[in-house]
């Protein structure tokens, strides 16, 4: 696949993510207005592969789905930890799945799921929010699970955070909580993803556009790599990719 990264304005990154009529009190823009300093990107499969062949939008919005935890951990200082936030209907391929990666195997991790509660018998859409601090192959499960509905109707958020802000994001449910300052002053960066899985856009006020760029296409460059040395020894090709 062939990945385009640009930069944008930060208010068009909000509003290409997510149309804010689609947003709702969990799933529209947080409260919170971004310093002068910060820059915005959009990370984009392109829909033509290196021979120019059409690509899919099933296929390139599973590689979108391959691209999230590529690139935090490509954005991703030391000492600084993944909080995802999850927003969506309280249904099957939907949010519900996202509740199977709460924790590892072993019940390491942490998480915080908004009250989830239906008082009227009759039919009605139910929207919740889980939030999590999945470890780096929790985030790789999550993200590969083609039940959780992040291309239809699920809004993914993902926070980079000093560890003492963990708690914090784990626990502001609104997306207009006035607590937001606290905790995105000093976050490292902001990953959305797309509606419809159509890009990434990632905020972030220490990475200019170079920079950023040369981080991800480092990362993407050796996971390409890495695929190809496994797909040799067994014949399992996972994503490639290379960054243009």
């Amino acid at each position: 696949m062939i990945v385009r990264i640009h930069q944008l304005p930060v208010p068009q990154a909000e509003a290409d993510a997510w149309p804010a009529n689609a947003g709702g009190p969990l799933r529209g823009p947080v409260a919170y207005a971004w310093p002068e300093d910060a820059r915005a990107f959009e990370v984009l499969v392109l829909d033509r592969d290196e021979q120019q062949q059409p690509l899919s939008q099933p296929f390139r919005q599973a590689q979108v789905r391959q691209l999230i935890p590529q690139v935090a951990a490509a954005l991703r200082e030391p000492g600084e930890q993944v909080v995802v936030r999850l927003d969506g209907p309280v249904s099957p391929r939907e949010l519900l799945p996202s509740l199977c990666h709460l924790t590892d195997p072993a019940g390491n991790g942490r998480f915080m799921v908004s009250e989830l509660a239906k008082l009227d018998p009759r039919p009605r859409e139910m929207m919740a929010s889980v939030r999590m601090q999945p470890s780096e192959s929790g985030l790789v499960g999550l993200c590969g699970d083609g039940e959780l509905g992040l291309e239809r109707s699920v809004r993914l958020r993902l926070f980079c955070v000093p560890e003492p802000l963990v708690n914090s994001l784990l626990d502001i449910h609104f997306a207009g909580d006035g607590r937001w300052g606290e905790v995105l002053d000093k976050a490292g960066f902001v990953l959305n993803a797309g509606k419809e899985l159509r890009a990434l856009y990632v905020v972030t006020r220490r990475l200019d556009a170079a920079q950023f760029k040369a981080r991800v296409m480092k990362r993407l460059i050796a996971a390409a790599s890495s695929a190809s040395a496994a797909g040799d020894r067994t014949a399992a090709a996972p994503m490639t990719g290379v960054a243009r």
